[in-house]
């Protein structure tokens, strides 16, 4: 992989919509639920995206070789990196709108750096992180702590289903430290196909999904959910890291949730609340803060 080049306005351009597409994924998640089920909805979209991310790798001529237990990884990674949160997000979306999904997986970060200090020896928290997570978390107790106080079950269990699927990330991410490595298209695809080998049968079994009777629109939203936020975004992820590097990339997490409240007042009429917009400042000046170390080390190395 070529060294890493700094930011230009093209890359800066593709990580504004890497947001955008990310942020759209709950919106069109929201729309999907309209005539599918949340297990329907997380087994086409895996399928589809797999499909097409395979279809890339062999296009592009990536190739590679699995063993045994590196197919056991895969199933676990693609039980925890797509199976379970793309499963926990549409059930939570159920019970919450769109904007509030977008900004409780903004939780991811602080998730990350937690289980890194806790089972990994090169990434521990330092006094940025810790005060950059006091931050993030203090964001979900605003936004779930009034619904816990006024007994709005429902709204809890959604909300807590999203911050479930944040940590499921965290974990596919721990284990993706131990897998070997494979052209990163294919690996992403595989991931995914095997993840699709199990939740399109419990997809069939549990939601029945020919029942539905599904218009154009959660149609549309469920294919572009698939192709775009699911597919595209990966190929456009590996790009601005393999030029730009992590550091820059990981500049998408202020976007997403904007992007996430932006899709929803857009074209769903959510209207963000005060204790929402609040929340979302605290999650978001908890990433920056949780990042400060890592920029003045990266500074200090420059040097």
């Amino acid at each position: 992989m070529p060294p890493i080049r700094p930011p230009t306005a093209a890359d800066t351009t593709k990580l504004f919509l890497l947001g955008a597409i990310w942020g759209s994924a709950f919106l069109c998640i929201a729309i999907a639920l309209e005539d599918f089920q949340p297990m329907t909805v997380a087994a086409v979209r895996i399928t589809l995206a797999g499909l097409a991310l395979c279809s890339a790798a062999w296009l592009r001529g990536e190739r590679g070789s699995v063993d045994g237990r590196m197919l056991l990884l895969l199933v676990l990674i693609g039980f925890f990196n797509s199976a379970l949160p793309f499963t926990l997000i549409s059930w939570g979306q159920q019970h919450i709108d769109s904007s509030r999904a977008a900004i409780l997986m903004a939780m991811g970060p602080f998730i990350v750096l937690l289980m890194s200090h806790l089972f990994t020896n090169d990434d521990r928290l330092t006094a940025p992180k810790l005060a950059g997570m006091a931050l993030g978390f203090g964001g979900v107790v605003l936004l779930i702590g009034a619904d816990v106080l006024f007994g709005a079950r429902s709204g809890v269990l959604g909300q807590l289903a999203v911050v479930g699927a944040s940590t499921s990330y965290a974990v596919a991410g721990l284990l993706t430290r131990r897998a070997a490595t494979l052209p990163p298209l294919l690996w992403s695809g595989i991931v995914l196909m095997t993840a699709s080998a199990y939740m399109v049968p419990a997809a069939l079994v549990v939601d029945q999904p020919w029942t539905a009777t599904p218009d154009w629109r959660s149609m549309a939203a469920l294919l572009f959910l698939s192709v775009g936020p699911t597919g595209f975004a990966y190929v456009l992820r590996f790009q601005i890291i393999r030029n730009c590097g992590m550091t820059f990339m990981s500049q998408v997490s202020y976007l997403v949730p904007m992007f996430g409240v932006f899709w929803g007042w857009l074209f769903l009429a959510e209207t963000p609340s005060p204790r929402l917009w609040a929340a979302l400042a605290l999650i978001v000046a908890g990433i920056y803060v949780s990042r400060l170390g890592r920029r003045r080390g990266a500074g200090v190395a420059a040097r």
